[in-house]
């Protein structure tokens, strides 16, 4: 079970290696003036697809080790996809760029995967006891994460230069936090409260400024790439329920450490 562990924390170092490796290239070649990646659309398109999958792929397998069955896992897994589908399905369509109020709806169709997400936690009590059961480190690896969503922002000539370096630097710094957590949680468990602040703080002051800015003035002027919106409709409510369930980890151990006192 050590070296499982020991092995465990060997690759988890090493994603962290080559993500702050990735993470200087882009500081190292992006100029004040800006810089687009010679990514192509297929390019850009197939790797954002292949780690929103990655992503959700680890949600499941947290998930089911935190205890969810086999058939709990199918049924989200199906929702996954049916709610890619169907995001990609509107924006192909121009559902978005057609309305009469697009910021409105898209913020709409940010908001309610989040509103359905924390209800189907509340009311559907296999995800409620899996996700209950899933540890302050689980959430923080998945916040981690972050930081290779934060390196797209620079693959796509689709954005304002300055809203690539506000929302990817962003995303980036957000995943550091919870690296930070992680490491805090790693040196001394008995911090949990703190890891769980710090991991969760950046991240969240990150999406305030970068969803205000891009709705209220990146959609004022444009629907950026099609591929690239998949992240706030996709990606962004998946953050934020797990932003939401982690810091309620806050109450579960406030009320543990009053139950060690008096009893």
């Amino acid at each position: 079970m050590k070296s499982q562990q020991n092995q465990f924390n060997r690759y988890f170092q090493n994603s962290i290696g080559f993500v702050m490796l990735l993470s200087f290239i882009i500081f190292a070649i992006t100029p004040i003036e800006g810089w687009h990646a010679s990514f192509q659309e297929k390019d850009f398109t197939v790797a954002l697809i292949v780690l929103e999958a990655i992503f959700s792929l680890m949600i499941l397998t947290a998930l089911g080790k935190a205890g969810a069955s086999k058939s709990v896992l199918m049924i989200i897994g199906t929702v996954f996809i049916l709610w890619f589908a169907i995001a990609f399905v509107l924006l192909s369509q121009g559902f978005y760029a057609n309305s009469d109020m697009p910021q409105l709806t898209f913020v709409m169709g940010v908001v309610i995967p989040i509103v359905l997400g924390y209800l189907a936690k509340q009311f559907w009590q296999p995800l409620a006891k899996a996700v209950d059961a899933m540890s302050t480190k689980s959430f923080l690896l998945l916040q981690f994460m972050r930081a290779a969503f934060g390196i797209m922002f620079f693959f796509t000539a689709a954005l304002p230069v300055w809203f690539q370096y506000t929302g990817g630097l962003g995303d980036i710094l957000a995943g550091f936090g919870a690296y930070l957590g992680l490491y805090v949680l790693s040196k001394n468990p008995s911090e949990e409260r703190q890891a769980i602040v710090i991991g969760n703080l950046i991240g969240i002051l990150d999406f305030i400024v970068v969803l205000s800015l891009g709705v209220i003035v990146v959609l004022q002027d444009h629907l950026a790439d099609m591929m690239f919106l998949m992240i706030p409709l996709y990606v962004v409510p998946l953050f934020i329920l797990l932003h939401i369930f982690s810091l309620q980890r806050l109450g579960k151990i406030g009320q543990q450490i009053e139950t060690k006192i008096t009893a």
